[in-house]
């Protein structure tokens, strides 16, 4: 009996007492190695290196043009000097835009840019997000399966108590069977949570890029409810300021504001300046005594399809922009409402674990601490005494299951709001 009532106060104590870990993980360390080796975070650092390297192109003149012509040369004989007008020609060309137009392209392209920056961010508060989420499983099967094999030993020492009392004639066979039965169902919980922890693992090592079967260490055994304002005015107010996914979004819509800018910018054309110069050898009765000639040009293209071409690029440009705000607002509506949804949630698990904390696990505490007792003076029957152990165990076990949903969900809504 002595041993029951160890065991007992052991539960009693709460969640608290379990052993000192020293190969505790680093939550911040985990999420640090996830974004340093997540394959999809290296696409978008590449995207955006990429998308960076166009800022300076699209605000660049196009490269000058060179040629080289052999011009006016008599058929009947390949002489230069044959001609005034024969010699080799030199011709360099330029081509420049209207004011405005490089403008307008550097900034639809730094727009782009700065687009997929924030996708990144996005996609960074996601991978940091998948860190946290098995992290919690984690700590929840650790947990759970601690306080299964402490009932579990309670069980035992019920099941001896049983025996004994059976054998000297004060209890009865049906008691010790229903405490194997119920020590075989812990046994088969046992099984699951074990299948769980390894998942939870494998699920955390495939999020840190790791090997499925890489050893981990376990979560602190200190994880309890934080605290975190859920206000929702003010949440919906940050992720509209914030969420780097709206965030991208923005950027986008002026990038199309840009390039409706360069699309009319483009129903002006650009003009070609041109240079030339004509080395000569004619000499013999030239009017200017065989000398060179420069030649200066300029090129405009005729936008005779203008209707068909630089119009309908405007058109395009700002369908693109109001699509890109359609596609915001949806966005947007689709934030509000799971930060709605996870405040929701949030409130519920803090409720609920608080209630088992101060309500709940006290009674099952106080209620299995009488059917001890009285057990002991044969007050109280074996089954009903059973029944409180095992009510005890749920309620533990649905405490910390509240507890971990509770910071699951916490976690969800510091990335809903864009944190």
């Amino acid at each position: 009996m002595y041993a029951i009532r160890a065991m007992i106060g052991l539960c009693l104590m709460g969640l608290s007492i379990l052993p000192v870990r020293a190969d505790e993980l680093d939550l911040d360390a985990l999420i640090q190695e996830a974004l340093g080796n997540n394959p999809n975070l290296s696409v978008l650092r590449a995207r955006l290196a990429a998308f960076e390297a166009k800022i300076p192109q699209a605000g660049a003149l196009e490269d000058p043009f060179f040629r080289f012509e052999v011009s006016n040369v008599p058929l009947g004989g390949f002489n230069l000097s044959s001609t005034p007008m024969s010699g080799n020609q030199f011709v360099l060309s330029q081509k420049f835009s209207l004011p405005g137009k490089q403008r307008a392209r550097e900034r639809s392209a730094q727009f782009a840019s700065e687009s997929v920056a924030w996708l990144l961010r996005d996609r960074e508060l996601a991978i940091a997000n998948a860190v946290k989420q098995p992290f919690f499983d984690l700590a929840y099967v650790i947990r759970a399966i601690a306080i299964m094999k402490k009932n579990r030993v309670l069980l035992q020492d019920l099941i001896r108590t049983a025996r004994t009392k059976y054998a000297v004639g004060k209890g009865l066979q049906q008691d010790v069977l229903k405490a194997q039965v119920s020590l075989s169902a812990l046994d088969t919980e046992l099984i699951d949570l074990r299948a769980k922890k390894q998942l939870a693992e494998a699920r955390l090592n495939l999020v840190l890029n790791r090997s499925p079967q890489s050893p981990l260490g376990v979560p602190p055994d200190t994880i309890g409810l934080s605290s975190m304002p859920l206000a929702v005015d003010a949440l919906l107010a940050q992720a509209d300021e914030g969420h780097p996914s709206l965030k991208a979004m923005d950027q986008s819509v002026l990038m199309w504001q840009a390039e409706v800018e360069v699309a009319r910018r483009n129903v002006w054309p650009d003009m070609t300046v041109s240079l030339g110069y004509r080395q000569r050898a004619f000499a013999p009765n030239d009017p200017v005594g065989g000398s060179d000639f420069i030649s200066v040009g300029i090129g405009i293209p005729l936008p005779v399809f203008g209707g068909r071409k630089q119009r309908q690029q405007i058109a395009e440009a700002r369908a693109n922009m109001r699509e890109t705000e359609a596609q915001k607002a949806v966005e947007r509506q689709e934030i509000h409402y799971e930060i709605q949804r996870l405040v929701i949630e949030v409130r519920k698990h803090r409720e609920s674990a608080e209630l088992f904390r101060s309500a709940m696990l006290p009674q099952a505490e106080q209620s299995l601490a009488s059917a001890l007792s009285g057990y002991r003076v044969d007050k109280v029957d074996f089954l009903t005494l059973l029944n409180n152990q095992m009510t005890l165990l749920n309620f533990e076990m649905a405490y910390y299951r509240h507890v971990i949903e509770h910071e699951k969900r916490v976690v969800d809504l510091v990335a809903a709001v864009g944190r």
